[in-house]
């Protein structure tokens, strides 16, 4: 007869059993033409340059504003001027929004 121990330990042993058994090695199921994502999105600089000055071209509110973008490494140098600081924070913001974007160096000086 089972003590009260004896059958825990039997019932603990029974379903260990059972759990290693379930286990299966997954990667022998994965198809050979599947392959990993890419670990981030990659944006070129052309890309990151077009994205910025179509915002900013087309932004009303910067309308008198004269912007020169640069790109290189996904660094964005913004100079020229504007009329008020509101304009010079939607550059910033627009130019922030852009995918891709590191870093702003924003030399913009107001009139």
């Amino acid at each position: 007869m089972l003590t009260g121990n004896k059958l825990l330990n039997l019932t603990l042993l029974f379903m260990t059993a059972l759990i290693l058994i379930g286990c299966e090695n997954y990667s022998e199921r994965t198809h050979k033409s599947w392959v990993p994502p890419p670990s981030s999105p990659v944006y070129d600089d052309s890309t990151i340059f077009a994205r910025i000055t179509t915002a900013v071209q087309s932004d009303p509110a910067l309308q008198g504003s004269k912007i020169d973008i640069k790109v290189q490494d996904g660094t964005v140098t913004l100079s020229g001027t504007v009329n008020n600081e509101d304009q010079l924070t939607r550059v910033n913001m627009h130019t922030w929004i852009v995918d891709g974007v590191k870093k702003v160096n924003n030399q913009i000086v107001k009139n």
